[in-house]
């Protein structure tokens, strides 16, 4: 196979981003002719396997800041794509650079797979505050993914949604997600907090991700003031950046709250393991990166009972699952393993050993099986 692997987002910080340059990396060291497409008007150096186009037009997002719409040159595209001999076409987004890759595939007449990695529809709703609006991406959604020969959902919970709104299950897997173990680990556990006034206080509490509003973070702010009126000896750390960051810094300042902005490499990895944790109020998420990557760091995990990071832990032994959009939930859950050293210590231990199995190498073959899968069903639908 020589798979031509399209999307929107490749140089931002987030799971998908993050994913498939993981992606790209291992497709190189196991000799696999893969090759990332994306776009954006940056000057960017020469990267192996990954094929950078420049934008013919730009559009920002007033409603998301710092995030910016590519439309990509489409023509020159074609001819590389024809010229580079790709016989299968994936699509990781279905904005203006997934639906190039839509185009390309019918030039092309190649078989096309797509994953649905982000549920834009009530992203959509959260940002714009419209049900109008939500309903109108859940039609251009929905009339995407049909497109494809094949799905790829992150979470059965996302499989049946899509389902629920009219896509075949025929089309759609739940495709295997998998974590770095290696850089990920306990043993980078080291005081990485320390340098923070804050930090004196005796558990930390983590979060890692975009700090925007659909990822409820309003509510852990308000679960964790109740907290701390309790008397718990607990620290909350902040990891990333977005557009609600000013605002929620606001909203706790009175609180020991410590936000560290945007980490990663081994600082990253320092953070998780030298936290004791991991809390993610999300609803909106498909599946939760950040939630492997806690546990593999020996972090219990509290997520919520919405969408895919509650199929990604044990319930009751690698971390503890809690009613959606419920403060009083959160808060529940935060207390009970703050004030309980001994359970957190079992769920840490717990969280790693489930981790161990769940490799990106493994991950990344299972999903290279299943893009030749496709190809194969496509010859076999035109012969």
């Amino acid at each position: 196979m020589h798979v031509a692997h399209f999307t929107d987002t490749f140089y931002e910080i987030n799971g998908v981003a993050l994913t498939l340059q993981q992606q790209v990396h291992l497709a190189i060291s196991t000799n696999r002719h893969y090759t990332l497409i994306t776009c954006d008007d940056q000057n960017r150096p020469p990267e192996k396997g990954v094929t950078h186009f420049k934008p013919i037009g730009t559009y920002e997002l007033p409603e998301y800041e710092q995030q910016k719409i590519f439309y990509p040159p489409l023509l020159e595209m074609l001819d590389y794509c024809h010229q580079q001999g790709f016989n299968h076409i994936h699509t990781a987004t279905p904005g203006p650079i997934g639906l190039a890759a839509l185009a390309i595939a019918r030039f092309l007449r190649l078989p096309i797979s797509g994953t649905y990695h982000t549920a834009i529809p009530q992203y959509v709703q959260i940002l714009t505050g419209s049900g109008f609006m939500e309903e109108l991406a859940w039609k251009f959604v929905l009339w995407y993914y049909d497109q494809m020969d094949l799905i790829y959902a992150p979470s059965q919970s996302t499989c049946d949604e899509l389902v629920a709104k009219g896509i075949s299950a025929e089309k759609i897997r739940v495709y295997p997600r998998g974590i770095d173990t290696q850089r990920f680990h306990p043993a980078k556990r080291n005081g990485f907090y320390t340098r923070w006034p804050a930090a004196d206080r005796t558990a930390k509490l983590l979060y890692v991700g975009r700090v925007s509003k659909e990822k409820n973070l309003h509510l852990l702010a308000e679960a964790y003031r109740r907290l701390v009126r309790t008397g718990a000896s607990a620290t909350l750390a902040i990891v990333g950046e977005g557009p609600y960051l000013e605002e929620m810094q606001r909203e706790t300042i009175d609180l020991p709250c410590i936000f560290t902005g945007r980490l990663d490499g081994e600082d990253l990895a320092e953070a998780y393991a030298s936290s004791d944790v991991f809390v993610f109020p999300s609803t909106t998420d498909t599946f939760g990166n950040v939630v492997l990557e806690a546990q593999a760091s020996g972090l219990p995990v509290i997520v919520s009972d919405q969408g895919g990071p509650a199929e990604n832990l044990l319930p009751g032994e690698t971390g503890l699952v809690v009613k959606a959009d419920c403060a009083d939930a959160l808060y529940t859950a935060m207390a009970d393993l703050v004030g309980d050293a001994r359970r957190r210590h079992h769920m840490s231990m717990a969280a790693r050993q489930y981790m161990e199995s769940r490799s990106f190498e493994t991950a990344f073959d299972k999903t290279w099986e299943l893009f030749g899968m496709v190809n194969a069903q496509k010859k076999q639908a035109i012969a």
